[in-house]
């Protein structure tokens, strides 16, 4: 988007009170959008600021100090009417919608909300009474949310870091996900810097790095320690619909299967806090650990890795064809793009990069 088109004052009027916000619906997307809370917080610190999502989302806005609530439900069928009139008793005076779809933008418009604003697109525009023209380009979820929420406030959003916060109850879960007794867990903020996470799952298959490759990584990482350090753990983490590949990933390479234990969204955040290696694809989990400072490999196969930059210092992004020039995007070549293609070695030589990284990182920490 040219900045110079930006409005200089903002679009949300000045009196609203009640603001509701509609997350995306990938765990990725919605972590993408926590640098907007933060923003519509920091800038409207008087207002009452929800969010509205799938109900597997809740986990990743518990914690966070800038919303009041967060309305779990769908946009769609017959559950929808009962959302929406939850939605209206709260007499929400605005709402902003991240998701770019048809049907958010009609969810939205039967709210009743008065000022519904969005990006114009793929002919919405007439739910909407604040339009929001965005260019269609190569850019990331989380500077289209910038950008949306900078022309909505009127004040540019800077800070793009994604924030999640662990709550206690997280952190008790993870605990017992993990098996560990009161006695040897008082701790459970500090990192167990033995336990490298595994993350094989992904909405796509073609996604997803091979399962053997997993494995072979997870039986060469768990080898790789610093002299008197205990073995590496292995865990595995998935969702139900990844069930029989965590498990056998699981049993393949000795781990834990988070997956048959229950891992959900909150103890996820909680184990991510305390892991010392995520080996994933490019999945949610992968913005879950760079919220929480978690060292992570994240490997990317047909999907460009410009869709979803994090920007974090401690991730290491393997690409299946890293050669590819600026002007292609690794989605419209699939077979060029086959995840397949990254080693092992590969992993274990991003491995041993990354640690070099931290420690040069600790010891800078260490000498200021």
């Amino acid at each position: 988007m040219n900045e110079k088109a930006q409005p200089i004052h903002p679009i949300l009027p000045r009196d609203v009170r009640n603001i509701l916000v509609i997350l995306p619906s990938w765990v990725g997307d919605a972590c993408m959008a926590t640098p907007v809370l933060r923003h519509l917080a920091q800038h409207r610190p008087s207002a009452r600021i929800a969010t509205f999502g799938r109900t597997n989302l809740r986990p990743l806005m518990d914690g966070l100090p800038w919303i009041n609530s967060f309305h779990p439900g769908a946009m769609r069928g017959t559950k929808a009417l009962g959302e929406l009139r939850n939605i209206r008793a709260e007499h929400f005076d605005a709402v902003l919608l991240l998701p770019n779809s048809f049907r958010s933008a009609a969810f939205a418009r039967l709210t009743g909300i008065t000022h519904r604003a969005g990006t114009d697109r793929d002919g919405r525009g007439w739910l909407l009474n604040h339009r929001f023209a965005q260019e269609k380009s190569l850019q990331s979820a989380a500077t289209a949310y910038a950008s949306l929420a900078s022309w909505w406030t009127g004040v540019p959003l800077v800070d793009q870091h994604i924030e999640l916060h662990v709550t206690e109850q997280d952190r008790s879960a993870a605990q017992i996900l993990l098996r560990e007794s009161s006695e040897n867990s008082k701790d459970t903020t500090a990192p167990i810097r033995n336990l490298i996470l595994l993350n094989p799952g992904a909405n796509r298959e073609d996604k997803r790095w091979p399962a053997d490759h997993f494995v072979r990584a997870a039986r060469e990482l768990s080898l790789v320690r610093p002299a008197g350090d205990p073995p590496r753990t292995i865990a595995v983490n998935g969702g139900p619909a990844e069930a029989a590949l965590c498990a056998e990933i699981a049993e393949k390479s000795g781990g834990i299967d988070l997956c048959s234990r229950g891992v959900m969204l909150g103890s996820l955040k909680a184990i991510l806090e305390r892991t010392a290696l995520l080996l994933t694809n490019d999945t949610g989990p992968r913005h879950i650990a760079a919220a929480l400072q978690t060292p992570t490999i994240a490997l990317f196969g047909p999907t460009d890795c410009r869709w979803t930059p994090t920007d974090y210092p401690h991730e290491r992004r393997l690409l299946s064809e890293p050669f590819l020039t600026e002007d292609r995007i690794a989605d419209d070549h699939s077979t060029l793009c086959a995840i397949d293609r990254i080693s092992v070695g590969d992993v274990m030589h991003a491995a041993q990069t990354l640690d070099q990284s931290l420690a040069a990182h600790e010891r800078s920490r260490i000498s200021r």
